[in-house]
């Protein structure tokens, strides 16, 4: 059983997100106009409040649904569909991405530990190069800090390095890990630590994974 093993977060953690969006934003544009492409990003966002997280086919399905023929003909909606299924998410790695994880193997287990729709989101981690690097080792969940306990029992381990960027699951997590009784012995056994990712270039190197700041340790 190895002594350690890292959850790793993708978006905005490994991957820059905020970069996709903006670059995905400029080339549907061209295809499909301005005012289009501002009804599919607040279908975006809709998919968030309706689920608590993105799920982009389901907003590509909403605009079909929602948009005439007259404002997105269906080759134009087919090619725009393929730019999301077909983005090059490896371009949009942070710097020393790969070199990081295949740092933290050293002294633990790394596993990607995502959430969001399970088809855009495994597309995302395995085309980017991020599975193979961890050699394969991807939980995908709509709520991901709703299963630490099935996680901490595929992946037993004495201590934990949660990483991730958004500061409201690194919250919820002590609660979770709380709320079943049976945690009180594996509490007294295991650590849990939290990290924030800062969302920062590594830029001293690949081997110095600094772009991880610490968040608190449970």
């Amino acid at each position: 059983m190895p002594t350690l093993v890292f959850l790793i977060d993708v978006d905005n953690t490994l991957i820059d997100n905020d970069f996709v969006k903006s670059d995905l934003d400029e080339h549907i544009k061209v295809q499909m106009g301005e005012t289009v492409t501002n009804r599919f990003w607040e279908l975006y966002e809709q998919t968030r409040e309706d689920g608590d997280v993105i799920n982009i086919p389901l907003a590509l399905k909403w605009l079909r649904e929602q948009t005439p023929l007259s404002e997105l003909d269906e080759q134009t909606y087919e090619h725009v569909h393929s730019l999301f299924d077909n983005y090059p998410f490896f371009n949009a790695l942070y710097p020393y991405t790969l070199e990081t994880l295949r740092y933290l193997r050293t002294p633990g287990l790394t596993v990607i530990l995502s959430d969001g729709d399970l088809y855009f989101q495994a597309e995302k981690i395995f085309n980017s190069a991020i599975a193979e690097t961890v050699e394969g080792r991807v939980l995908l969940y709509t709520h991901k800090q709703e299963h630490l306990h099935e996680i901490m029992k595929q992946f037993p381990a004495d201590h934990y390095a949660m990483i991730d960027d958004k500061p409201q699951i690194l919250i919820d997590t002590p609660q979770s890990l709380c709320n079943k009784e049976n945690m009180q012995q594996a509490r007294n056994q295991r650590t849990f630590i939290l990290i924030l990712a800062c969302n920062i270039s590594v830029t001293c190197g690949p081997t110095v994974p600094n772009n991880f700041c610490m968040c608190s340790q449970y």
